[in-house]
């Protein structure tokens, strides 16, 4: 299986649940996550894999800099690993909103 195949698979999954699943990139930064995705209960960003695929160092330094910064990233490898992820989104709590 392709990375390809598991990052359609976020896609269509997202599309299913209301989620919005954006292609991330940015301009003069290698590294990024290849997804943001949009959701009730919050915002992550997913950098999807082949099985058994590994992150280049780039991305996993820039991966660890966005956790420290506060950002919740995820690394998915399979198309049961995205199903579980986009499970656990559906099913958090909303965060309140304050104005």
């Amino acid at each position: 299986m392709r990375e390809q195949k598991v990052e359609a698979h976020l896609l269509a999954r997202c599309r299913e649940v209301g989620f919005l699943c954006w292609k991330f990139t940015s301009p003069g930064r290698a590294g990024v996550p290849d997804r943001v995705v949009v959701a009730p209960t919050g915002t992550v960003f997913v950098e999807t894999k082949r099985p058994g695929g590994k992150l280049r160092r780039l991305q996993e330094q820039t991966i660890e800099k966005m956790r420290r910064a506060g950002a919740e990233v995820h690394v998915v490898d399979t198309v049961a690993g995205v199903d579980v992820l986009v499970e656990r989104l559906v099913l958090r709590t909303p965060t309140a909103v304050s104005s």
